[in-house]
């Protein structure tokens, strides 16, 4: 009896995570493209309450990689690479014709630590190539340690599950049909502004 408590008690304590795990599965492409609509909105730079330091200013950006692919059987896809992609008019017309976001290559700087940068794909969202700052809050340089690269890389996982918790918020939210999902669409039909064109 005793044990087949225990095993409930296990088992509570790693749902959440296993819930978090088949939400990021189901929604990764979702969030992806809200990462990217998110970081040209007006919300960006946002508040995170994170456990290192309580509530963190976090602004988010596009870095030099985005991957989109159309949903259709002959699944074309397109890579954008250097400069500002997410900017250029390429990855504006494949937004526009439908084409979804496979991956890219997020930046966040999380203050005061600096900027993080990696790369996340809509196939599980595990962060791939991650950048850490190389200075410490006071502005010297980074200890070269082990502790130190996993102390910050927990950091940058923990925003990283900050921001996909806020965007289920919205995702969750009755006012997701009526308000979120049409100003998302309003932003893909309002791109043609493009400063970087890419050849």
């Amino acid at each position: 009896m005793a044990s087949a408590t225990k095993e409930k008690e296990q088992i509570e304590a790693i749902k959440p995570w296993v819930d978090l795990m088949q939400a990021k599965a189901f929604l990764a492409g979702d969030f992806l493209l809200w990462l990217w609509y998110f970081a040209e909105s007006p919300q960006n730079p946002v508040e995170l309450e994170l456990s290192r330091q309580g509530k963190t200013t976090i602004k988010l950006w596009v870095e030099d990689r985005l991957v989109l692919e159309s949903h259709d059987n002959r699944a074309q896809v397109h890579t954008f690479k250097g400069g500002e992609p997410s900017r250029s008019l390429e990855a504006e017309f494949s937004l526009k014709s439908g084409k979804v976001v496979r991956e890219l290559r997020l930046g966040l700087h999380i203050d005061p630590y600096g900027d993080f940068i990696s790369l996340l794909s809509a196939k599980d969202l595990s962060p791939k190539s991650i950048y850490l700052p190389n200075h410490t809050q006071e502005g010297g340089p980074a200890p070269l340690g082990l502790a130190f690269r996993l102390q910050m890389t927990d950091l940058y996982l923990e925003a990283l599950d900050g921001l996909f918790l806020k965007f289920l918020e919205v995702r969750a939210d009755k006012l997701w049909r009526d308000q979120e999902l049409p100003a998302i669409r309003t932003w893909i039909q309002a791109r043609g502004q493009a400063e970087t064109h890419l050849h």
